[in-house]
């Protein structure tokens, strides 16, 4: 193979320099450096033979002889090895990795298409620069403890590249940690609904982060009817059981008490004798919820919270305005058109699961918050 063409804007191979002054030396020391080039070239062939062909410990040695002289390849050598190491069923270990951690021009084809790779070269390579994360990101396979690498370097574009890859398998960790780190990241939002890990849960604290349109996607595609649970849960125990009486690990599938007229009477009452605070408060007692997570509802600019909870409770759109007017504070008007839309598509059972699930984050959330006061962190939670 010729040797590699001068480019300024690349980096060159490392030569070593004497300080000979005879020009006959000088020719001696250039016929020792193209005889060397010559050499490595020619045992890169050798480098890329099929693994039968050569006894293994000759290939042990081959390897770690061009992993001790890699620098002095040429980047056109390397990157014809990076092509065709790609396509190996046994490539060199040590070769392989020098290769998969170098500038993004060699590493990219191991990186994008390397199908013997090693998991743990893959995730080293995640540590080495943004393009190398985007190429990891595009592979036709990505396993879990290559996502969760990419994931951890949070870089938007390689992390839209991997949720939007069809064939990345995140893990549930990963899910939670990406929906979490999603907030302001709308480039992120879509490929995160379509996920198919998306879980329940996750899914309920994605839904604070989108627009209204994805917000009906993740009640249509994630959330449960519950029917028959719940018709499992009645069958067994009868209709009027006290949901104070099922056990805590059924606390998804408790039905909240319908919000009556009296009931809707007292909390609005309270929230103009004294403050919206006061009305939530009112309202947090009667169905059982958390004040903080009712206030964040009544808080949300696109007003589905406020829908979900008023579809819950068995209210009417007028009713739901009403509420959402008096306890979102000054200024609050009723409910926006999209989120009588989704008003209309709930059911009773995916609303209160919904609302379950927030409840059951905020929580957690608060139990975090608290146990970092004491430690004396001052984080915030990121529900």
């Amino acid at each position: 193979m010729a040797d590699s063409p001068e480019r300024p804007d690349l980096p060159q191979a490392a030569g070593i320099e004497f300080d000979m002054p005879g020009a006959g030396d000088r020719a001696l020391g250039k016929a020792a450096q193209n005889g060397l080039a010559l050499l490595l070239r020619r045992l890169a062939d050798l480098a890329l033979m099929p693994a039968g062909r050569i006894p293994k410990p000759e290939r042990d040695l081959l390897d770690l002889s061009l992993s001790h002289a890699y620098g002095q390849l040429d980047l056109v050598t390397k990157r014809r090895l990076a092509e065709r190491t790609a396509q190996m069923a046994e490539p060199l270990p040590h070769l392989t990795r020098h290769l998969a951690l170098d500038v993004p021009p060699v590493a990219e084809p191991l990186l994008l298409e390397g199908a013997h790779m090693p998991v743990s070269v893959l995730v080293e390579a995640a540590a080495v620069s943004e393009k190398h994360r985007a190429l990891l990101a595009l592979r036709e396979e990505v396993p879990p403890e290559l996502a969760a690498a990419i994931l951890h370097h949070d870089d938007v574009e390689a992390v839209y590249l991997l949720l939007a890859n069809p064939g990345s398998e995140l893990c549930p960790r990963s899910m939670e940690n990406a929906v979490r780190a999603a907030n302001g990241r709308e480039s992120w939002h879509r490929p995160l609904v379509l996920r198919a890990e998306l879980s329940t849960w996750t899914a309920s604290l994605l839904f604070w982060w989108v627009n209204a349109e994805l917000r009906r996607e993740i009640v249509r595609l994630h959330l449960p009817d519950a029917v028959m649970t719940h018709s499992t849960i009645e069958d067994t125990l009868g209709e009027a059981v006290d949901a104070a009486a099922l056990p805590q690990l059924l606390r998804f599938f408790r039905r909240l008490p319908p919000l009556g007229a009296d009931a809707q009477r007292a909390v609005l009452q309270a929230a103009m004798a004294e403050s919206p605070a006061a009305g939530v408060q009112a309202l947090s007692e009667h169905c059982g919820l958390r004040a903080e997570l009712l206030s964040r509802v009544f808080a949300d600019p696109g007003g589905e919270p406020a829908a979900v909870l008023a579809r819950a409770l068995g209210l009417s759109l007028e009713e739901a305005g009403t509420l959402a007017q008096t306890l979102g504070g000054p200024g609050r008007e009723g409910l926006p058109e999209n989120a009588a839309a989704l008003f209309e598509e709930l059911t009773i059972p995916r609303a209160t699961a919904l609302l379950q699930l927030w409840d059951e984050a905020m929580a957690a959330d608060i139990a975090e918050l608290h146990s970092q006061a004491l430690l004396g962190t001052g984080e915030e939670g990121s529900f």
